[in-house]
């Protein structure tokens, strides 16, 4: 008993030890696979253990990169995490018939330690393998030339398998060209064309060709069988045109065929077949020397090329035949019809002086379901703008100033290449811009200030006394101010007065000195100036001097 249940305890502890909570599911868009291709991936990560998780869980690509998206969750008991995205199925997968994901976390073991494990899964998927076929058309035209004239040989590489080919290679026989045509890839169901063009010489050209392709790494070769380009002198020669490359399901395109008659006698009972149309037209008369031209309207449906044969006789009865240019009549998706809206507005709608500056402001809105890329929008001719992108249903616009140099209307156009090539426009609004003389700025009259007026306070008897008193105060300061000076001058007139009175009477005694010698000579100089002479000298000089 003892040794059972021992036994017992062992087995639950592995079993414990080997329990693992994190269950993983894993869904596909598409199980059943012929080629590589990429994927949607659904992924849900849940914990079905009695406890949380230690740590958190990673989630990992095929390839060994971490699924950001998923994140790293710590998952609680009865959590789930889950995760969409795309991947890429490749080639090696489809091989080994599963795609493999793998999860990253962390769980104790039996010794209680934190352990690092990994766990992948997968999703078993169905390659049933790639089917490559093509299919070769060939059209030369025209089947009867005269010499020196243009024949062109074209070939459709259509591939009609399940595989993508690439590599197309055309091999032509060396009458038509001695190069080699390449396709460079032509996708499941779709179709790839080129054209040889070769000079008639003086005798029959040979058309047979080898076409050899690569599917998933495998070349592929398939053969045209030969055809004869009669050399002959035929005066009837075809052309064919539309009027435009394509349109929508339900548009409708106008075929041009013109028939030239080069030589001297008439061709009649023509008729005109396409392999798509049937017969075009019947009992028709090319006069010589004349063109004479055949129109048919058709109605787009699909893709498709046209090529009119034309067969008749002339005068004498000899049959002739010719066969036009292919014309090719694309069918545009809907999705990518081009539809664009243009607005314009300006900041004054007049101007005053010729040239006059208009800011426009020019809006181009993309009505289409799809980009478009590469919108010049111009104003009379002129580039304005060019946006290199315009997402679908988003807007863009664009400022500029122009110097208007005449008055009139104005009108933005947004063109751009559609799917065929084709340059659409389209029109905005028109803005009219008009022009008026300046009027002159009148004489302003001056504006006259009147002068304030002044306030005269009128003086009471109050006032008058007290302004008496303050002038007689002032009066008497200025008598005893003037009185001073009045004093000084007077003692300054007295004690001059003494003094001339001194000098008068000194002047007298000078002056009678001076009249006895009547005459004083001051010309000569004593011989001393400290000698003084006598009376009587002094009267002999006298009258020496009178004398």
């Amino acid at each position: 008993m003892l040794c059972v249940a021992a036994l017992l305890v062992a087995l639950s502890a592995t079993a414990m030890a080997d329990f693992d909570p994190l269950k993983v599911s894993m869904s596909l868009s598409s199980n059943t696979f012929t080629e590589p291709k990429t994927i949607t991936v659904s992924i849900k990560v849940s914990n079905t253990g009695e406890s949380d998780m230690p740590g958190p869980v990673t989630l990992y690509y095929p390839n060994g990169k971490q699924v950001e998206e998923f994140g790293s969750p710590t998952l609680s008991v009865g959590a789930s995490q889950s995760w969409t995205g795309t991947w890429r199925v490749t080639q090696k997968q489809l091989e080994n018939g599963k795609i493999t994901f793998k999860i990253e976390y962390t769980l104790y073991n039996e010794n209680d330690e934190l352990v690092r494990k990994q766990k992948s899964f997968s999703k078993a998927i169905n390659y049933e393998g790639g089917v490559a076929s093509v299919e070769v058309n060939r059209t030369i035209s025209p089947t009867t030339a005269n010499k020196g004239q243009k024949v062109s040989v074209t070939y459709d590489v259509v591939n009609t398998g399940t595989l993508d080919i690439s590599d197309v290679t055309i091999t032509e026989d060396k009458s038509i060209s001695s190069k080699k045509g390449t396709i460079a890839s032509i996708k499941a169901g779709e179709k790839g064309s080129y054209t040889f063009t070769a000079t008639m010489g003086s005798k029959d050209l040979t058309s047979k060709a080898t076409i050899t392709y690569n599917a998933e790494g495998k070349k592929n070769t398939v053969t045209k069988e030969a055809a004869t380009v009669k050399y002959g002198e035929v005066k009837l020669s075809a052309s064919l045109d539309a009027d435009k490359k394509g349109g929508m399901s339900g548009d409708t395109v106008t075929l041009t065929l013109k028939l030239k008659n080069s030589g001297k006698t008439d061709y009649e009972n023509i008729s005109v077949t396409d392999p798509v149309l049937g017969q075009v037209a019947a009992n028709v008369t090319v006069p010589a020397g004349e063109t004479v031209t055949v129109e048919k309207e058709i109605s787009i449906s699909d893709t498709t090329d046209y090529q009119f044969t034309v067969a008749g006789q002339d005068t004498d009865g000899a049959d002739v035949s010719t066969t036009s240019p292919r014309v090719t009549v694309t069918a545009i998706d809907p999705k990518q019809v081009v539809s664009l809206a243009v607005d314009t507005s300006v900041d004054r709608e007049v101007v005053y002086q010729l040239p006059g500056t208009v800011r426009f402001r020019t809006s181009v809105t993309n009505l289409s379901t799809s980009d478009v890329s590469d919108v010049n929008v111009y104003a009379t001719g002129v580039l304005m703008y060019t946006f290199s992108k315009i997402p679908a249903g988003q807007t863009k616009e664009f400022t500029r100033d122009v110097d208007v140099t005449m008055a009139g209307q104005y009108q933005f156009v947004a063109r751009v290449k559609n799917q065929l090539g084709e340059t659409q426009s389209f029109d905005g609004n028109i803005v009219r811009i008009a022009y008026t003389a300046p009027t002159p700025v009148p004489t302003e009259a001056p504006i006259v200030t009147p002068v304030a007026p002044v306030y005269l306070e009128m003086p009471t008897e109050a006032d008058l006394s007290r302004d008496y008193s303050t002038l007689q105060r002032y009066l008497r300061y200025a008598s005893i101010a003037l009185a001073v000076p009045a004093v000084l001058g007077l003692g300054l007139v007295l004690i001059g007065g003494v003094r001339r009175a001194r000098h008068a009477a000194e002047s007298a005694k000078a002056v009678d000195h001076l009249e006895r010698g009547n005459v004083r000579d001051y010309t000569e100089k004593s011989a001393s100036p400290n000698v003084i002479a006598s009376g009587e000298e002094a009267a002999e000089e006298a009258e020496t001097a009178d004398v």
